[in-house]
């Protein structure tokens, strides 16, 4: 498009530090999921578990996600999430692996200091929460079971999705964990599909702990 370098940079003084600005963040957000760098090493996607965790050190949290297929009853992949908190200046991490391999990254907001001590109430409890943050805010729950299903796999267009056309399915780790907050409120069942909070439900009266 440009013959010499005098043509590229003309272009450029055109476009003004505002739109330089905005090409620099696109282009760092196109490789943002594709590397991370730990201290002085970096950790990119097709990387192996080992490596990751001799350059990253161990994760705040380990998150398996077995996928389930109910038809021929049996596990066919499991999926691996690790979450890194590196502190409240830096976002939190969730690096995903398939078959020991990294995969994916991607981020969850900023990092924070965990509490010694959750003082959660049921108003903590919101939709979009990760595993690892609702862990940090409230703790284990009271009770947990492991579900599984598969759903038609889908590919997103703006703010559409389209089915995939065939007998493509995509594979949902769900579990469901019931909290309680005692006599005088009731019991909250969270459910999080893929490590992700995307409902939450009442589900009778509470108890007091003996």
């Amino acid at each position: 498009m440009y013959a010499d370098r005098r043509g590229l940079q003309t272009f450029l003084r055109r476009l003004g530090s505002g739109a330089l600005l905005l090409l620099a963040l696109v282009a760092f957000d196109a490789c943002a999921g594709s590397t991370l760098r730990c201290g002085q090493r970096i950790v990119a996607t097709e990387d192996s578990a080992a490596k990751v965790r001799a350059a990253c050190g161990e994760p705040a949290l380990r998150d398996l996600q077995p996928q389930f297929d109910p038809r021929r009853g049996q596990v066919f992949n499991t999926i691996e999430v690790w979450t890194y908190n590196f502190g409240q200046n830096q976002l939190l991490r969730l690096l995903r692996f398939r078959d020991g391999r990294l995969v994916d990254i991607d981020t969850d907001g900023y990092g924070f200091t965990p509490p010694e001590n959750p003082r959660c109430t049921p108003y903590d409890l919101v939709d979009g929460l990760s595993k690892y943050r609702l862990l940090a805010r409230c703790g284990e729950p009271e009770a947990r079971r492991e579900l599984s299903l598969l759903s038609p796999a889908i590919r997103r267009d703006g703010r559409r999705s389209i089915p995939l056309p065939g007998n493509f399915v995509a594979a949902i780790y769900r579990e469901e964990w019931t909290y309680n907050f005692g006599a005088n409120s009731l019991l909250r069942r969270v459910l999080l599909e893929n490590g992700i909070v995307v409902d939450i439900e009442d589900d009778g009266r509470g108890y007091d702990a003996r």
